[in-house]
């Protein structure tokens, strides 16, 4: 056996699970913040963590059943070893297929094996590729492949036992890895082995699923779109609108929703708002909202779409058989940054309200006074982090403090699909101040206003009660003897104006030593001549023979390593003509004499630096130097 063990798993089947989405005549596939401030309920299956989740992509699994997640926008993540097999003589070669997510996808731009880094030459589809530097130098090959329904069998796996040219995994994109363990026949070849034992731990920086451009919807009078999904242009991008309209309408691990089913005209309106720049500091802009997700297909469509909508305060009512796709914003649909009074859909009166009025003011329940939301970081390694607002301490976090009496009323958001600390930020304040300045209507009204829908702006005007504000229909209700039932909350424009953001903390530069990695010496220089030989006048073992009067010497010297864990240098040498070095001699310092050499032959060095965990860098070399006399 050699370093891996013989291991043979392969995979029979990907399961993805598909279940059906249930619909509303008139109401909310979901709500953002659920209408009311409080912790957004994905309807997932109890005891789902979603932070924990957001970790659990990075992981390696072993399945041959595993749900393969879908990959919208850049994400890292782990994947599932569907294959694992060994060959070679002493099956140095261990073979593994690692699906990464539903195809096609874009590309992987970066690799990781045990979370280190592969400098490696771009992964092209189909194509080839071995690791030409570091530890992983020609013991390493890697072939990408994103997922198309076409793909060939990888001619890498290929190679193994059990793998053939019927396996292909169309639809599927994943790596198929081949690592090389070399036998260890001394200090430097163990110092340089990369592989510590078991199956290498994968990693890579994945740009999902490629998908129609929902800022490219061409909208007619009937509001139609009419190319079929499998007929469109796709393209890499991570809107939140191109994603959840992709994911309804895919029939292999969405709904497969048909055209007729969407109102494109809002769902164009939508990826408008998501795709425009805004400015979060005075040097920082990026677009209103983005989407990098890991779907979890084990998850239903109904949890999935939830946290979809989620991550761009999304909202899907479902009327007159259609979607419409609203965003909860101040109002101006050809801004997202407008704070301006918006345009209603409709003015309730007097005239309109059956049985009065019932209106609620803001409640303690509801209220909070700080949001902390967690979201991806890109700059961590696509980990989990916080968003905070307001900020401890901030003049605004005292002034909340004690309009609530100094009680710390706070909430916390998880956005899976969130992987920007200013969207979190965003986020989190118009959460906050939406929780402290709104009231809750409910009435019930005629026929009358039986065009609006959920998430629309309505007028309501009342003179018995003074009132006179804009609210955001939260829910409608048909009752048995057909009146309608309304219930809103207070919209406040101000809420959603985009703010500066104070700069994110200066994170410091942590540069820890990597023991893997050894900083080699330089500048090697080799010296010979009469200056650097011993004769017979010095006390030295070399002349007990009575004959030898001068021993040639060849000088070694070299700049130190600038690492400070290295501990010595190992200094090795052979005659130009030869094949395989010769150690010389280990040393401390930076300078040494290899001797006895032979006049006007030529001799190559190297020398290595070593730390003191025995591993050791590269070798810096001289060849070709001549003994002078």
């Amino acid at each position: 056996m050699g370093f891996f063990k013989k291991i043979f798993r392969a995979a029979k089947k990907v399961v993805k699970s598909v279940t059906k989405v249930f619909t509303k005549v008139i109401g909310a596939i979901t709500q953002p913040f659920g209408f009311s401030p409080d912790v957004p309920d994905f309807g997932l299956d109890e005891g789902i963590n979603m932070e924990q989740a957001i970790q659990g992509v990075l992981i390696n699994k072993d399945s041959a059943i595993a749900n393969i997640p879908i990959i919208y926008g850049t994400r890292m993540v782990g994947g599932v070893r569907v294959f694992v097999s060994t060959n070679g003589t002493n099956n140095k070669y261990l073979y593994v297929a690692l699906v990464l997510s539903e195809g096609p996808i874009n590309g992987v731009t970066q690799l990781l094996i045990d979370d280190n880094v592969i400098t490696i030459s771009s992964l092209d589809h189909g194509v080839l590729r071995t690791c030409s530097s570091g530890k992983h130098d020609d013991r390493l090959k890697v072939q990408f492949f994103d997922g198309r329904d076409d793909q060939v069998s990888s001619s890498l796996l290929e190679e193994a036992p059990n793998w053939t040219s019927n396996h292909r995994l169309r639809g599927l994109a994943y790596l198929a890895l081949r690592f090389e363990w070399k036998k260890i026949t001394d200090q430097a070849s163990a110092d340089n082995n990369p592989y510590t034992g078991g199956i290498p731990n994968v990693k890579a920086v994945v740009q999902g699923r490629k998908i129609y451009d929902a800022t490219t919807l061409t909208a007619d009078s009937t509001t139609y779109h009419d190319t079929a999904y499998a007929d469109e242009p796709t393209t890499f991008t991570n809107n939140p609108v191109s994603v959840l309209l992709d994911y309804m309408r895919n029939s292999r691990y969405g709904k497969g929703l048909p055209n007729s089913a969407f109102n494109f005209d809002t769902w164009k309106t939508a990826a408008d708002l998501c795709d425009q720049t805004v400015t979060y500091l005075s040097a920082t802009t990026g677009k209103a909202f983005t989407c990098d997700a890991v779907v979890d297909t084990q998850q239903s469509l109904m949890s999935n779409i939830k946290i979809l909508l989620l991550g761009f305060r999304g909202i899907m009512p479902f009327t007159q058989g259609k979607y419409k796709l609203m965003i909860e914003h101040a109002g101006d649909d050809t801004d997202i940054d407008s704070t301006a009074t918006p345009s209603t859909v409709f003015t309730v009166t007097n005239d309109h309200i059956i049985n009065g009025i019932q209106l609620e003011g803001e409640s303690k329940v509801n209220k909070v006074n700080r949001c902390i939301v967690t979201y991806i970081d890109t700059n961590a390694d696509y980990q989990p982090n916080q968003a905070v607002y307001p900020v401890a301490g901030s003049s605004t976090d005292n002034t909340y403090m004690t309009e609530d009496n100094q009680v710390r009323l706070e909430k916390q958001i998880t956005l899976p699909t969130v992987a920007s600390r200013e969207q979190a930020l965003q986020y989190a304040e118009v959460f906050t101040k939406r929780s402290r300045a709104q009231k809750t209507i409910s009435f019930n009204t005629t026929i009358a206003t039986a065009n609006t829908t959920v998430g629309d702006l309505i007028q309501v005007v009342n003179e018995h009660i003074g009132l006179d504000g804009i609210f955001r229909i939260s829910d409608i209700i048909i009752d048995d003897d057909g009146t309608i039932n309304i219930q809103a909350i207070e919209h406040v424009p101000a809420t959603y104006g985009i703010a500066a953001k104070d700069a994110d903390i200066t994170r410091p530069a942590i540069s820890l030593p990597n023991p893997d990695q050894v900083i080699a010496a330089s500048s090697l220089t080799l010296a010979s001549g009469a200056a650097h030989n011993l004769t017979g006048t010095d006390t030295s073992g070399y002349f007990n023979d009575a004959s030898v009067s001068t021993v040639r010497r060849l000088k070694v010297s070299w700049t130190a390593s600038t690492d400070v864990f290295v501990s010595e240098y190992i200094v090795q040498f052979k005659l130009s003509s030869a094949s395989d070095y010769t150690t010389a001699g280990i040393t401390t310092g930076t300078e040494f004499f290899i001797s006895p050499v032979t006049l006007a032959v030529n001799y190559d060095v190297r020398v290595a630096a070593r730390n003191e965990l025995n591993n050791q860098s590269d070798f810096v070399a001289v060849t070709g130097h001549t003994i002078a006399a």
